[in-house]
């Protein structure tokens, strides 16, 4: 393993405090921002909704401030609160962020990634790529990066065998700053010490100036209540979260399954919009631990500890638990492509609900999750909820597990997936499944724009779609209303040959190569069909041939 070097981290350090001098930035609100995007209940990669209400557990918050900002070990605080701060991105938030605090003054990216990631550790392949990665994917923010980040005056990643010495780089920075004040321990972007630990939400220097001030609302809404009981946040006219109780018919479990692309994730974000969600994704890597949690290693300062880390299952329900008047949903991407036996293990028999939404059957749960879970809610503000919960389970040792009635589970499954691990009945009998069909007035909204000539999305599926089915025998693999989901509704190119026309060679039409069945065909003037392969594509006159093979199959440019 290796990390980053300590004079990397001093460079990108003293080449920021020096940016937001001369700029006036505020930087330590702008990188209070970046440690609550770090900690938002999203999974890694997935990028920040506008108008949707995300949870941060503050202690995780708390530790993660002091671990990069507090320079004084012997003095450092357990960060134990279960409470949860209520955080919602306004639109435009990054674009706002961009000009209220950074002053339309972009900061280089590699810089900013070697200080969120200084206590980081890297496998020994790790390159300056990889480091930027990362550092984009956990914090949330590979679709802004051109709004926040410039690659000039970027610092040269090295790296190092040894972890950081934080009193050595605190050291050095506060004599490149002639910094002479031996009673602060805190070190934001200002070239100067503060007095109040950066982990201490209402006094630090990140977070607490984020609650004040008109402005910082245009860049995020930041409350210790759940924003959505008091406004309207982000609902649309006939989402069921508009009028959601704890009557409305809505089933504890459902599956959306579908062709690609018909809208499945769509309809669970119109079902749940305003409402807490923790989302996952299901892969063939997927298991147990990486569902539920398990121990892993973490750094506290200089050292490394191990404690459990929470995964989607106990985040969502954890929180479900501790706030019975709100629906939690957990949300499962493709759940077809994991091992669902494997990943649920026994909270298979959670599933089974009663009339009052609550697990049938409970089961005991490992030693290490009934740990977090008593400190978890033992350590809770809302004795209420933790009373009930004990009563409920009917243990002092938070050994057991049931699901609460207001924790939802949906997922969504593309029936053209081939499934590693087929579900059994039993398992599938615990779900109610909901087929999301193909909306083709919705497709016909859609463009595709090849060269200087549009075509229609919506007649290219209904064309396309029809052949699909005959030569399978199924509708699986026919294309969906959003298999493409472009923001301007205009399918670039780009998009149409490497992710659509990539599709129907490899999942339906490659073997057809040549036979009547294909639809990989052209013909040009006086002339009989010319087959031809998808690496046709890549050549000098693929506009041309993609222009040809429209024709052949029945669409001609829009007017």
């Amino acid at each position: 393993m290796k990390y980053l070097s300590q004079s990397t981290i001093f460079e990108s350090w003293k080449s920021i405090i020096e940016l937001g001098e001369t700029s006036r930035a505020s930087l330590n609100k702008f990188f209070g921002i970046l440690e609550i995007l770090k900690h938002l209940n999203i999974e890694t990669g997935n990028p920040v909704e506008s108008n949707y209400q995300y949870n941060v557990f503050s202690s995780q918050l708390s530790s993660s401030l002091q671990d990069k900002f507090f320079f004084y070990e012997n003095s450092k605080k357990n960060f134990a609160s279960q409470d949860t701060l209520n955080i919602i991105f306004p639109n435009d938030w990054a674009s706002n962020a961009f000009q209220i605090l950074l002053k339309n003054n972009q900061l280089p990216l590699k810089n900013v990634a070697c200080v969120c990631l200084q206590n980081e550790e890297f496998d020994n392949n790790f390159s300056e790529q990889d480091v930027i990665e990362r550092f984009l994917n956990i914090y949330h923010l590979a679709d802004v990066t051109n709004i926040f980040f410039t690659n000039e005056n970027e610092v040269n990643i090295e790296f190092s065998s040894s972890i950081l010495d934080r009193n050595s780089l605190f050291s050095d920075l506060k004599n490149h700053f002639n910094i002479t004040d031996n009673s602060k321990f805190t070190l934001g972007f200002d070239s100067s010490l503060i007095t109040a630990n950066p982990g201490e939400l209402t006094r630090g220097p990140f977070i607490q100036p984020l609650y004040s001030g008109q402005e910082n609302l245009k860049c995020l809404l930041i409350a210790n209540f759940n924003i959505t009981e008091y406004y309207k946040i982000g609902k649309t006219e006939n989402s069921v979260a508009d009028n959601f109780s704890s009557e409305t018919p809505l089933s504890h479990q459902i599956i959306f399954y579908g062709s690609p692309g018909t809208g499945k994730s769509r309809e669970i974000e119109m079902r749940t919009n305003g409402h807490n969600r923790t989302r996952t994704t299901f892969h063939p890597e997927t298991d147990y631990h990486s569902f539920v949690g398990s121990y892993k290693p973490v750094m506290d300062g200089i050292n490394i500890k191990y404690e459990f880390v929470p995964q989607a299952f106990t985040k969502a329900y954890c929180n479900a638990w501790l706030n019975p008047e709100q629906p939690y949903f957990l949300i499962i991407e493709e759940i077809n492509r994991g091992n669902c036996a494997q990943i649920f293990g026994d909270l298979f028999q959670c599933l089974d609900r009663d009339d009052n939404g609550f697990s049938k059957y409970e089961i005991n749960c490992d030693k290490d999750l009934a740990n977090y879970l008593k400190f978890v809610f033992e350590s809770s503000a809302n004795t209420e909820a933790v009373e009930s919960y004990k009563a409920i389970i009917q243990t002092e040792d938070f050994d057991k597990i049931i699901l609460p009635n207001n924790l939802y589970i949906l997922a969504t499954m593309n029936t053209s997936d081939q499934s590693l691990f087929p579900m059994d009945s039993a398992f599938k009998r615990r779900w109610d499944w909901e087929f999301v069909p193909i909306n083709y007035d919705d497709a016909n909204s859609l463009n595709i724009v090849i060269g200087d000539s549009t075509f229609n999305w919506g007649k290219f599926i209904k064309n396309i779609n029809p052949k699909i089915k005959e030569l399978t025998g199924s509708e699986d693999k026919q294309l969906g209303n959003r298999f493409v989901n472009p923001k301007d509704g205009k399918i670039t190119f780009d998009q149409f040959r490497s992710k659509v026309l990539f599709y129907l060679w490899s999942e339906v039409y490659k073997d057809e190569f040549g036979t009547q069945n294909s639809i990989f065909k052209y013909s040009k003037e006086d002339s009989d069909a010319i087959d031809f392969q998808f690496g046709e594509l890549y050549s000098d006159n693929a506009t041309t041939i993609i222009k040809a093979f429209l024709k052949f199959n029945g669409l001609e440019p829009e007017q």
